[in-house]
């Protein structure tokens, strides 16, 4: 049997809050779009195509992790 953790409500985001992350969420969207969408992809086709994609998806850079106050999960 689970034992049951019990905490207190959330008090949920300000309007500040809310209105950030919408901001966040539109400039990502924005920037997907123009990765997505460059002519720089135009130049592969079919399997070089998706390794490209992969390679990227699969690139990081911790010092832009590190620059948004981001705290690394397990």
């Amino acid at each position: 049997m689970r034992s049951r953790v019990t905490r207190p409500p959330s008090p949920g985001w300000t309007d500040e809050q809310k209105a950030a992350v919408d901001q966040l969420r539109k400039e990502c969207l924005a920037l997907s779009e123009t990765v997505g969408t460059h002519p720089y992809w135009g130049s592969f086709t079919g399997e070089d195509l998706v390794k490209r994609r992969m390679e990227l998806k699969s690139t990081t850079r911790l010092e832009a992790v590190a620059a948004a106050d981001v705290t690394l999960g397990a």
